[in-house]
Protein backbone atom coordinates (compact mmCIF):
# COMPACT_ATOMS: atom_id res chain seq x y z
CA UNK A 1 0.00 0.00 0.00
CA UNK A 2 2.47 2.18 0.89
CA UNK A 3 4.39 1.48 -2.65
CA UNK A 4 1.23 3.02 -4.31
CA UNK A 5 1.16 5.88 -2.29
CA UNK A 6 4.33 6.48 -3.19
CA UNK A 7 3.94 5.56 -6.64
CA UNK A 8 1.22 8.73 -6.86
CA UNK A 9 3.21 11.52 -4.67
CA UNK A 10 5.92 11.36 -7.40
CA UNK A 11 3.29 10.96 -10.20
CA UNK A 12 1.56 14.60 -9.32
CA UNK A 13 5.47 15.72 -8.43
CA UNK A 14 6.21 14.62 -12.05
CA UNK A 15 3.18 16.42 -14.02
CA UNK A 16 3.64 19.42 -11.48
CA UNK A 17 7.06 19.45 -12.43
CA UNK A 18 6.25 19.41 -16.00
CA UNK A 19 3.63 21.99 -15.82
CA UNK A 20 6.31 24.37 -14.09
CA UNK A 21 8.53 23.41 -17.41
CA UNK A 22 5.82 24.68 -19.80
CA UNK A 23 5.21 27.67 -18.28
CA UNK A 24 9.35 28.05 -18.42
CA UNK A 25 8.88 27.62 -22.11
CA UNK A 26 6.57 30.03 -22.45
CA UNK A 27 7.97 32.96 -20.35
CA UNK A 28 10.01 34.52 -23.34
CA UNK A 29 6.63 34.29 -25.42
CA UNK A 30 5.10 36.16 -23.11
CA UNK A 31 8.07 38.63 -22.07
CA UNK A 32 8.06 39.56 -25.41
CA UNK A 33 4.44 39.95 -25.68
CA UNK A 34 4.71 42.49 -22.95
CA UNK A 35 7.87 43.95 -24.31
CA UNK A 36 6.00 44.83 -27.63
CA UNK A 37 2.85 45.98 -25.21
CA UNK A 38 4.84 48.28 -23.20
CA UNK A 39 6.38 50.03 -26.45
CA UNK A 40 3.68 50.93 -28.11
CA UNK A 41 2.40 52.34 -24.37
CA UNK A 42 5.93 54.11 -24.42
CA UNK A 43 5.62 55.51 -27.97
CA UNK A 44 1.50 56.68 -27.34
CA UNK A 45 2.24 58.06 -24.02
CA UNK A 46 6.62 58.96 -23.26
CA UNK A 47 8.39 58.08 -20.79
CA UNK A 48 6.02 58.15 -17.78
CA UNK A 49 3.01 55.61 -18.10
CA UNK A 50 1.72 56.51 -15.20
CA UNK A 51 3.54 55.22 -12.09
CA UNK A 52 4.88 57.92 -11.40
CA UNK A 53 4.31 59.42 -7.58
CA UNK A 54 2.67 62.57 -7.08
CA UNK A 55 6.03 64.53 -7.04
CA UNK A 56 6.87 63.41 -9.98
CA UNK A 57 3.72 63.71 -12.09
CA UNK A 58 4.52 66.86 -13.63
CA UNK A 59 8.09 66.02 -14.54
CA UNK A 60 8.96 64.64 -18.19
CA UNK A 61 11.91 62.82 -19.49
CA UNK A 62 13.26 63.88 -22.73
CA UNK A 63 14.26 60.93 -24.67
CA UNK A 64 14.55 60.45 -28.50
CA UNK A 65 11.49 58.36 -29.00
CA UNK A 66 11.45 58.31 -32.52
CA UNK A 67 14.85 57.47 -33.22
CA UNK A 68 15.81 60.53 -35.92
CA UNK A 69 18.83 61.28 -33.59
CA UNK A 70 17.21 64.51 -32.60
CA UNK A 71 15.25 65.56 -29.70
CA UNK A 72 13.04 68.66 -31.11
CA UNK A 73 9.95 66.61 -31.47
CA UNK A 74 9.92 64.65 -28.69
CA UNK A 75 10.49 68.67 -27.14
CA UNK A 76 7.65 69.91 -28.42
CA UNK A 77 5.52 66.73 -27.26
CA UNK A 78 6.64 67.52 -23.92
CA UNK A 79 5.49 71.47 -24.69
CA UNK A 80 1.96 70.26 -25.35
CA UNK A 81 1.46 67.57 -22.72
CA UNK A 82 2.52 69.81 -19.81
CA UNK A 83 0.40 73.12 -20.67
CA UNK A 84 -2.58 70.40 -21.47
CA UNK A 85 -1.82 69.56 -17.36
CA UNK A 86 -1.65 73.34 -16.59
CA UNK A 87 -4.64 74.50 -18.20
CA UNK A 88 -7.21 72.90 -15.46
CA UNK A 89 -4.99 74.73 -12.73
CA UNK A 90 -5.10 78.07 -14.50
CA UNK A 91 -8.85 78.14 -15.17
CA UNK A 92 -9.98 76.82 -12.01
CA UNK A 93 -7.35 79.98 -10.36
CA UNK A 94 -8.03 82.26 -12.89
CA UNK A 95 -12.17 81.91 -12.43
CA UNK A 96 -12.02 82.18 -8.36
CA UNK A 97 -8.63 83.97 -7.93
CA UNK A 98 -9.82 86.54 -10.61
CA UNK A 99 -12.98 87.11 -9.88
CA UNK A 100 -12.08 87.59 -6.14
CA UNK A 101 -8.82 89.78 -6.83
CA UNK A 102 -8.82 91.10 -9.93
CA UNK A 103 -4.85 91.43 -10.64
CA UNK A 104 -4.00 95.25 -11.95
CA UNK A 105 -1.62 93.50 -14.58
CA UNK A 106 -4.60 91.93 -16.05
CA UNK A 107 -6.19 88.40 -16.71
CA UNK A 108 -3.47 85.31 -16.47
CA UNK A 109 -1.52 86.32 -13.69
CA UNK A 110 -3.73 84.28 -11.26
CA UNK A 111 -3.91 81.59 -13.45
CA UNK A 112 -0.29 81.24 -14.48
CA UNK A 113 1.07 81.83 -10.87
CA UNK A 114 -1.36 78.55 -9.73
CA UNK A 115 -0.66 76.52 -12.04
CA UNK A 116 2.34 73.51 -12.07
CA UNK A 117 5.58 74.21 -13.21
CA UNK A 118 6.08 71.51 -15.97
CA UNK A 119 9.84 70.27 -16.21
CA UNK A 120 11.98 69.27 -18.41
CA UNK A 121 13.90 66.47 -17.20
CA UNK A 122 17.18 65.81 -19.37
CA UNK A 123 19.23 62.44 -18.14
CA UNK A 124 20.85 60.77 -21.39
CA UNK A 125 24.70 62.63 -21.58
CA UNK A 126 23.83 64.37 -25.02
CA UNK A 127 20.81 65.36 -26.66
CA UNK A 128 21.38 66.66 -30.16
CA UNK A 129 18.39 69.56 -31.73
CA UNK A 130 18.27 71.33 -35.04
CA UNK A 131 16.05 73.37 -34.32
CA UNK A 132 15.16 76.23 -31.29
CA UNK A 133 14.31 75.00 -28.12
CA UNK A 134 11.44 77.13 -26.63
CA UNK A 135 10.87 77.55 -22.30
CA UNK A 136 7.17 78.75 -22.13
CA UNK A 137 6.01 80.06 -19.02
CA UNK A 138 6.44 78.08 -15.65
CA UNK A 139 8.47 75.56 -17.61
CA UNK A 140 11.87 74.71 -16.46
CA UNK A 141 14.81 72.40 -18.08
CA UNK A 142 16.97 70.68 -15.73
CA UNK A 143 19.69 67.60 -15.58
CA UNK A 144 19.29 65.39 -11.79
CA UNK A 145 23.49 65.89 -11.84
CA UNK A 146 25.52 68.96 -12.53
CA UNK A 147 26.67 69.25 -16.17
CA UNK A 148 25.28 65.27 -16.62
CA UNK A 149 24.04 66.25 -19.69
CA UNK A 150 24.79 68.41 -22.56
CA UNK A 151 22.43 69.88 -25.11
CA UNK A 152 24.01 70.27 -28.77
CA UNK A 153 21.92 72.83 -31.02
CA UNK A 154 22.79 72.94 -34.63
CA UNK A 155 20.65 75.53 -35.55
CA UNK A 156 19.96 73.92 -39.15
CA UNK A 157 16.66 72.97 -39.04
CA UNK A 158 13.21 74.23 -40.63
CA UNK A 159 12.12 75.77 -37.23
CA UNK A 160 14.74 77.92 -36.18
CA UNK A 161 14.16 81.57 -34.62
CA UNK A 162 17.31 84.02 -35.44
CA UNK A 163 18.69 86.83 -33.32
CA UNK A 164 17.75 88.77 -36.05
CA UNK A 165 16.57 91.86 -33.82
CA UNK A 166 19.25 94.89 -33.91
CA UNK A 167 18.19 95.34 -29.68
CA UNK A 168 21.78 96.29 -28.44
CA UNK A 169 23.48 94.27 -31.15
CA UNK A 170 22.05 91.69 -33.27
CA UNK A 171 24.01 88.13 -34.27
CA UNK A 172 22.17 86.58 -37.02
CA UNK A 173 22.39 83.42 -35.10
CA UNK A 174 20.08 80.41 -34.56
CA UNK A 175 18.47 80.59 -31.23
CA UNK A 176 19.01 77.70 -28.90
CA UNK A 177 16.69 78.15 -26.25
CA UNK A 178 14.26 80.62 -26.37
CA UNK A 179 12.94 81.65 -23.21
CA UNK A 180 9.29 82.65 -23.86
CA UNK A 181 7.30 85.99 -23.15
CA UNK A 182 4.05 86.55 -22.53
CA UNK A 183 2.35 84.13 -24.61
CA UNK A 184 -1.79 83.14 -25.51
CA UNK A 185 -2.09 79.16 -25.64
CA UNK A 186 -5.21 77.86 -26.10
CA UNK A 187 -7.20 80.23 -24.24
CA UNK A 188 -4.96 80.49 -21.37
CA UNK A 189 -2.38 84.06 -21.03
CA UNK A 190 0.61 82.42 -19.74
CA UNK A 191 2.88 84.98 -18.08
CA UNK A 192 6.77 84.26 -17.92
CA UNK A 193 7.02 83.30 -14.64
CA UNK A 194 9.58 81.22 -12.97
CA UNK A 195 11.35 79.84 -15.64
CA UNK A 196 14.40 77.48 -14.96
CA UNK A 197 17.12 76.45 -16.65
CA UNK A 198 19.99 74.71 -14.70
CA UNK A 199 22.52 71.72 -14.18
CA UNK A 200 22.91 71.37 -18.13
CA UNK A 201 25.35 72.46 -20.75
CA UNK A 202 24.83 74.18 -23.67
CA UNK A 203 27.07 73.56 -26.70
CA UNK A 204 25.96 76.23 -29.56
CA UNK A 205 27.64 75.29 -32.63
CA UNK A 206 26.74 77.02 -35.93
CA UNK A 207 27.35 80.45 -34.93
CA UNK A 208 24.12 80.01 -32.30
CA UNK A 209 22.84 82.07 -30.11
CA UNK A 210 22.70 79.80 -26.91
CA UNK A 211 20.04 81.73 -24.80
CA UNK A 212 17.49 84.66 -25.59
CA UNK A 213 14.99 86.44 -23.20
CA UNK A 214 12.48 87.14 -24.47
CA UNK A 215 10.67 90.78 -23.33
CA UNK A 216 10.06 90.39 -19.86
CA UNK A 217 10.25 87.59 -17.82
CA UNK A 218 9.75 87.44 -13.93
CA UNK A 219 11.93 85.40 -11.91
CA UNK A 220 14.27 83.64 -14.56
CA UNK A 221 16.78 81.62 -12.65
CA UNK A 222 19.46 79.94 -14.82
CA UNK A 223 21.73 78.63 -12.64
CA UNK A 224 24.87 75.83 -12.82
CA UNK A 225 24.91 76.08 -16.36
CA UNK A 226 27.63 75.77 -18.39
CA UNK A 227 27.79 77.45 -22.04
CA UNK A 228 30.29 75.99 -24.78
CA UNK A 229 30.50 78.56 -27.46
CA UNK A 230 33.52 78.81 -29.08
CA UNK A 231 31.79 77.42 -32.18
CA UNK A 232 28.98 80.30 -31.04
CA UNK A 233 27.61 83.92 -31.60
CA UNK A 234 29.02 86.44 -30.08
CA UNK A 235 26.26 86.74 -27.57
CA UNK A 236 25.81 83.76 -24.47
CA UNK A 237 22.66 85.40 -22.94
CA UNK A 238 20.81 87.88 -24.82
CA UNK A 239 17.50 89.45 -23.91
CA UNK A 240 15.83 91.50 -25.96
CA UNK A 241 12.12 92.04 -27.99
CA UNK A 242 10.10 88.54 -29.06
CA UNK A 243 11.45 87.08 -32.02
CA UNK A 244 8.92 85.80 -34.28
CA UNK A 245 8.01 83.55 -37.16
CA UNK A 246 4.78 82.85 -38.97
CA UNK A 247 5.14 79.15 -37.97
CA UNK A 248 5.87 79.87 -34.30
CA UNK A 249 3.37 77.29 -32.24
CA UNK A 250 2.17 80.02 -29.45
CA UNK A 251 0.65 84.27 -30.16
CA UNK A 252 3.29 85.88 -28.36
CA UNK A 253 2.56 89.26 -26.34
CA UNK A 254 4.50 92.70 -26.97
CA UNK A 255 3.14 93.93 -23.56
CA UNK A 256 5.34 95.98 -21.33
CA UNK A 257 8.91 96.54 -21.82
CA UNK A 258 11.72 94.53 -22.30
CA UNK A 259 12.53 94.31 -18.94
CA UNK A 260 13.62 91.46 -16.60
CA UNK A 261 12.57 91.14 -12.70
CA UNK A 262 14.43 89.66 -10.01
CA UNK A 263 16.65 87.30 -12.20
CA UNK A 264 19.33 85.19 -10.83
CA UNK A 265 22.01 84.56 -13.04
CA UNK A 266 24.18 82.09 -10.11
CA UNK A 267 27.09 79.98 -10.43
CA UNK A 268 27.44 79.55 -14.03
CA UNK A 269 30.72 78.77 -16.29
CA UNK A 270 30.30 80.52 -19.85
CA UNK A 271 33.39 79.74 -22.20
CA UNK A 272 32.86 82.45 -25.18
CA UNK A 273 33.79 82.24 -28.96
CA UNK A 274 37.82 83.05 -28.04
CA UNK A 275 37.53 85.58 -30.99
CA UNK A 276 39.08 89.25 -30.84
CA UNK A 277 35.70 90.23 -32.81
CA UNK A 278 33.18 93.00 -31.65
CA UNK A 279 30.72 93.41 -30.27
CA UNK A 280 30.71 90.35 -27.77
CA UNK A 281 29.70 90.27 -24.24
CA UNK A 282 28.53 87.40 -22.04
CA UNK A 283 25.08 88.18 -21.65
CA UNK A 284 23.50 91.85 -22.82
CA UNK A 285 20.27 92.13 -20.06
CA UNK A 286 18.34 95.30 -18.55
CA UNK A 287 16.11 94.83 -15.83
CA UNK A 288 15.64 95.58 -12.05
CA UNK A 289 17.55 93.52 -8.80
CA UNK A 290 19.66 91.42 -11.10
CA UNK A 291 22.01 89.50 -9.27
CA UNK A 292 24.76 87.77 -10.63
CA UNK A 293 27.09 85.76 -8.69
CA UNK A 294 29.73 83.04 -9.25
CA UNK A 295 30.56 83.92 -12.50
CA UNK A 296 33.54 82.06 -14.48
CA UNK A 297 34.28 83.39 -17.60
CA UNK A 298 36.89 82.29 -20.11
CA UNK A 299 37.30 83.03 -23.68
CA UNK A 300 35.18 86.29 -23.35
CA UNK A 301 36.30 90.05 -24.27
CA UNK A 302 33.23 91.15 -22.19
CA UNK A 303 31.58 89.99 -19.17
CA UNK A 304 27.77 91.16 -18.48
CA UNK A 305 26.67 94.24 -20.17
CA UNK A 306 23.73 95.83 -18.37
CA UNK A 307 21.25 98.72 -19.93
CA UNK A 308 20.40 100.05 -16.76
CA UNK A 309 21.21 99.51 -12.70
CA UNK A 310 18.56 99.36 -10.77
CA UNK A 311 19.22 97.05 -8.14
CA UNK A 312 21.80 95.48 -9.97
CA UNK A 313 24.35 93.25 -7.82
CA UNK A 314 27.02 91.83 -9.49
CA UNK A 315 28.93 89.31 -6.95
CA UNK A 316 32.00 86.90 -7.50
CA UNK A 317 33.33 86.99 -10.91
CA UNK A 318 36.64 85.75 -12.44
CA UNK A 319 37.82 86.35 -15.66
CA UNK A 320 40.44 84.31 -17.58
CA UNK A 321 43.06 86.18 -20.19
CA UNK A 322 43.77 82.71 -22.10
CA UNK A 323 46.90 84.10 -22.45
CA UNK A 324 45.88 86.48 -24.58
CA UNK A 325 45.95 84.09 -27.17
CA UNK A 326 42.25 85.30 -28.61
CA UNK A 327 41.80 88.72 -26.95
CA UNK A 328 44.02 91.20 -25.67
CA UNK A 329 44.01 91.21 -21.75
CA UNK A 330 43.72 94.86 -22.04
CA UNK A 331 41.32 95.27 -23.85
CA UNK A 332 38.73 92.90 -21.85
CA UNK A 333 36.10 94.18 -19.61
CA UNK A 334 34.97 91.99 -16.94
CA UNK A 335 31.24 94.21 -17.12
CA UNK A 336 29.81 97.65 -18.37
CA UNK A 337 26.73 98.69 -16.96
CA UNK A 338 24.66 101.97 -17.46
CA UNK A 339 24.16 104.21 -14.95
CA UNK A 340 20.57 105.62 -15.82
CA UNK A 341 20.50 108.11 -12.92
CA UNK A 342 23.18 110.73 -11.23
CA UNK A 343 24.03 108.39 -8.63
CA UNK A 344 25.22 104.69 -8.18
CA UNK A 345 22.30 102.00 -8.31
CA UNK A 346 24.41 98.61 -8.65
CA UNK A 347 26.95 97.05 -6.06
CA UNK A 348 30.08 95.14 -7.28
CA UNK A 349 32.37 92.67 -5.10
CA UNK A 350 34.51 90.26 -5.92
CA UNK A 351 35.89 90.76 -9.36
CA UNK A 352 38.82 89.27 -10.46
CA UNK A 353 39.73 90.15 -14.22
CA UNK A 354 42.81 91.58 -16.15
CA UNK A 355 41.09 95.18 -15.89
CA UNK A 356 38.23 97.30 -13.86
CA UNK A 357 34.43 97.11 -15.06
CA UNK A 358 32.85 99.90 -16.77
CA UNK A 359 30.19 101.94 -14.56
CA UNK A 360 29.44 104.67 -17.01
CA UNK A 361 26.23 106.98 -17.60
CA UNK A 362 24.00 105.87 -20.33
CA UNK A 363 24.36 107.42 -23.51
CA UNK A 364 28.10 108.63 -22.81
CA UNK A 365 30.60 108.03 -25.07
CA UNK A 366 33.35 104.96 -24.90
CA UNK A 367 36.42 106.66 -23.13
CA UNK A 368 38.41 104.01 -25.05
CA UNK A 369 38.24 100.37 -26.83
CA UNK A 370 37.62 97.92 -23.94
CA UNK A 371 35.26 94.75 -24.51
CA UNK A 372 31.98 95.20 -26.13
CA UNK A 373 33.10 98.98 -27.18
CA UNK A 374 35.05 100.79 -29.33
CA UNK A 375 36.12 104.10 -28.08
CA UNK A 376 33.48 106.94 -28.80
CA UNK A 377 30.45 104.16 -29.43
CA UNK A 378 27.68 105.23 -27.66
CA UNK A 379 26.86 103.68 -24.45
CA UNK A 380 24.01 101.54 -24.50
Amino acid sequence: MMAVITVQIQASELLQLADELKAIAQLPGRIEAMETKFGELETKFGELPKTKSDAEKFTFILKDWDGDGYVDNEWEDIISQGQALQKPYWMKAENYWGAKYPSPSGPGWHGSAAMPVIKILCVEPEYWFRNTARLPGRFQVSCPTRWGTLLRFHGDGDRVLRDSIDYGTRTDGAIAIYVEPQTNVDGMIVRPFEQTIDNIVIQALGGSLPIYLAQNQDRLWIHDTKILQHNGALVGIKHGPPVNEEWYPSKQSTAGNVWLTDPRFQDCQLEGPHSGARKQAAMLLSGANIIISGLNLYGWGCGPLLHNDTGLVISGLTMHDAGGAFYPPSQMLPYAVSRALEYDRAVFSGVNAPNVGWYLPKSSAAPSTMGFYRKGDRIL
